[in-house]
């Protein structure tokens, strides 16, 4: 008797079935990401029924619609709203790339003005013990920006990591406070939940 009186309700989208589900959606997004590893090489576009509905009525509420050249009707370009705007440092906002007609999501680049449209990039990392390697980007399609922005992701993760960026003859910090970082790393976090990587 309790099961129809809750039933009747709640409102549609929160049924008990769906209801339970973003219960759970929402405990396995506090996990810990720190020590997953996401293979750069293996990039992934394709979202699930459940991802997608956890993002629309989660997620996205922390995100602003970009209008873009290539935003069109089938397709919202989304950017954290915490991402952070200074046109006197190198800065790349990601956004997530939703495509309504494949249901594919992308990560695309958007680098600030300080790049002068330079499209190749060199990212030195150090993390605190003091090992160092570098990420290299020339512009590409989707799985060359995964691949870039995902190596960065994994180092971001590394004790004490220091970022610096080299494009042109210019070589700047890069990822240098924690509110660029967390925009950053945020929003790859609801990409690879989105491509259910997480």
């Amino acid at each position: 008797m309790s099961y129809i009186f809750i039933k009747k309700n709640l409102p549609p989208m929160m049924k008990p079935s769906h209801f339970t589900f973003l219960l759970l959606l929402l405990l396995f997004s506090c996990q810990s990401h720190k020590n997953i590893y996401i293979d750069p090489n293996q990039p992934k576009f394709d979202t699930l029924d459940q991802t997608r509905m956890f993002f629309k009525n989660v997620r996205a509420s922390y995100y602003d619609i970009i209008d873009a050249d290539q935003a069109t009707d089938d397709i919202q370009i989304y950017q954290i709203s915490k991402s952070v705007e200074d046109s006197t440092k190198a800065i790349i906002q990601l956004h997530i790339v939703f495509h309504e007609k494949t249901q594919n999501a992308y990560i695309m680049l958007s680098p600030n003005n300080t790049f002068d449209g330079y499209m190749h990039y060199k990212v030195k990392w150090t993390d605190s013990s003091g090992f160092w390697d570098e990420i290299r980007y020339q512009q590409g399609g989707m799985k060359e920006q995964f691949t870039f922005v995902t190596e960065i992701y994994n180092a971001l993760k590394k004790d004490g990591v220091q970022f610096e960026i080299t494009f042109g003859d210019k070589t700047m910090s890069f990822l240098s406070t924690k509110k660029e970082r967390e925009a950053f790393r945020i929003t790859l976090v609801d990409y690879y939940r989105l491509v259910a990587l997480f």
